[in-house]
């Protein structure tokens, strides 16, 4: 998307930082933020600093990402916009998936995903793995994302007063 551009400020390839149009979504404190970011409909930025783990969000279990221009819709320290991720669940992903990637300096990245449904019955779970010994002594980063997420029986609605 034009205007978008992802780094990572701090040399960590788990701490990247978000920049839209001149305001960012970061996890670093004392970098200027100016975008809300909402998982599933719940505001992830942090109250302090207003910073935003990216971390903390499997990439394998992301459904959709939107991004919205700047509105006061979104609440406090939107002025840049907001980003709303939706998350897989078993109702949008069904099957198994798994990948392995490997790189320089002892880097690989390893995900598996499965999801089921049956009828109003619904399941999903994601692991995302990375290790990095990184290009320079005592540089090593490591990180593991689970993400379980089910819902379960849909309750049918309600009509003339029962169910």
């Amino acid at each position: 998307m034009q205007g978008v551009s992802s780094r990572d400020q701090t040399g960590n390839p788990f701490q990247r930082d978000l920049q839209y149009r001149g305001f960012t979504a970061s996890p670093v404190l004392g970098t200027p933020q100016g975008i809300a970011v909402y998982q599933d409909g719940v505001r992830v930025n942090e109250v302090f600093g207003d910073t935003v783990n990216w971390d903390f969000i499997p990439e394998a279990a992301v459904h959709r990402l939107t991004l919205v221009p700047n509105s006061p819709i979104f609440g406090l320290n939107a002025i840049g916009g907001a980003i709303s991720v939706e998350m897989k669940n078993g109702f949008t992903y069904q099957g198994k998936e798994a990948e392995v990637m490997g790189g320089s300096f002892g880097r690989i990245h390893g995900a598996a995903q499965a999801g089921f449904e049956d009828g109003n019955i619904a399941g999903y779970a994601s692991f995302d793995g990375a290790k990095d010994d990184g290009w320079r002594q005592f540089n090593a980063s490591s990180q593991l994302k689970p993400r379980r997420a089910q819902r379960p029986e849909r309750v049918p609605p309600l009509v003339h007063g029962r169910r």
